[in-house]
């Protein structure tokens, strides 16, 4: 996932979808033009260091929570197109 908060969520939302009797229809989209318009060329995790630190140590965290595993993407930010 390129969007780190992305993947605990998605790995929750089917259980939540099936509980709540509706459908999911999942949207892929690119975070680089969105990043790009803001007049960054990385994730803002890494534009701002102490941002990028609470935010792997809040999906550690999260992961952990949900009994989700967890591993940090080397490197980070990935680019998702080939």
């Amino acid at each position: 996932f390129a969007s780190t908060y992305s993947y605990p969520a998605m790995m929750r939302i089917g259980a939540a979808a099936e509980k709540a009797g509706v459908a999911v229809r999942l949207r892929p989209f690119l975070l680089g033009p969105i990043f790009k318009a803001q007049g960054w060329t990385t994730s803002p995790f890494s534009v701002y260091p102490a941002k990028g630190a609470n935010m792997w140590r809040d999906l550690e965290r999260l992961c952990g929570d949900l009994g989700v595993p967890f591993r940090r993407p080397e490197p980070f930010p990935q680019n998702s197109l080939l």
